[in-house]
């Protein structure tokens, strides 16, 4: 790795901070083309632009650009300087400036095309920015201007799910599903179904990886049950009878006799008169629990009453037009 030669614009204050493991820097960053080694060009990026924020660094955690972090370890928060940098020194640039206006395309609601593409493949084909693929064929200097607003040490953030372990998130999910549970129990449903919905794509990320139906992929898929269950009786109460479906529907793909998820799929298919569909998953859930007899016969004669008191009125309607 090469020296850095740091140019101060603004002095910082305060000693340097302490840089370890996870410690996350918040920086403005500004990047600009050297063109014929001297001259600066126009500007490629910068973050003050953008609504997505600042750029977040974490410490020791292998990010692209390790120059980048070696500067920021020798800055103090407040602190304004640049750096030249040649190009092979910083040649994963372009990938990662794809990646912070992929991100504020995501920021700003604007419609983006998500899919893996390996760094080889990237320069291969081009990045889907015109100034970016130049810049990959030019290979010229960069100057960068960093302005270090914050650092936090680990346990003082919540951090990023993409920046977790894969024991990290494990370790956060039951966290996530008791704050779920005392945010019901408060009657807070959609904070307690978005708590549910946090821990299942921790468990979504982690399932993703392994290799399905192997004992990995079947432990994880095992603990969403739970989660699924919990989200699906927040958006029943919240009346959102097409997520009850939809959720409980993934519950009884892995688990088919799952007695609450048929009767939750059941309320909701109820609730939009799917009357079928309805009859078929309290009948069932009933079989394997009888003790819901009683209240699953309620369910299906107040959906059948609700139909006829519907088509009656329907009924009326048409007759009046007719006569």
């Amino acid at each position: 790795m090469p020296e850095v030669e740091k140019e101060v614009i603004r002095p910082g204050s305060g000693p340097v901070p302490l840089y370890q493991l996870n410690t996350k820097a918040v920086f403005h960053f500004k990047t600009f083309q050297i063109k014929d080694d001297t001259t600066v060009g126009n500007i490629i990026d910068d973050t003050r632009t953008l609504s997505s924020g600042p750029f977040k660094l974490l410490i020791g955690r292998e990010f692209k650009l390790k120059l980048w972090e070696k500067v920021i370890r020798m800055m103090k928060v407040g602190e304004v300087c640049k750096f030249t940098c040649p190009y092979e020194d910083v040649k994963e640039y372009p990938e990662v400036s794809k990646a912070v206006r992929e991100l504020e395309k995501r920021a700003s609601g604007e419609e983006t095309h998500h899919h893996h593409q390996c760094g080889f493949s990237a320069m291969a084909h081009g990045l889907g920015y015109k100034d970016l693929d130049e810049l990959v064929g030019t290979k010229c200097p960069l100057l960068f201007e960093f302005e270090l607003l914050q650092v936090e040490q680990p346990g003082d953030y919540v951090q990023d799910s993409w920046a977790m372990t894969t024991q990290e998130k494990l370790d956060t999910i039951p966290s996530l599903r008791e704050a779920g549970n005392s945010l019901y129990k408060g009657g807070e449903y959609e904070k307690a179904a978005e708590k549910y919905f946090e821990a299942l794509e921790y468990l979504e990320t982690l399932s993703m990886k392994e290799k399905p139906h192997s004992d990995s992929w079947n432990s994880f898929e095992e603990k969403k049950v739970p989660l699924l269950l919990n989200y699906a009786q927040c958006k029943l109460i919240m009346k959102d009878y097409a997520e009850v479906i939809r959720h409980t529907s993934t519950v009884l793909e892995f688990d088919p006799n799952n007695v609450k998820a048929l009767y939750r799929r059941g309320k909701a298919h109820a609730s939009c008169w799917n009357v079928k569909e309805a009859e078929a998953d309290l009948q069932k859930a009933c079989a394997l629990d009888p003790s819901l007899s009683n209240v699953t016969r309620r369910e299906l004669s107040v959906m059948r009453q609700k139909i006829k008191e519907n088509d009656s009125k329907e009924y009326q309607k048409l007759k009046g037009k007719l006569f």
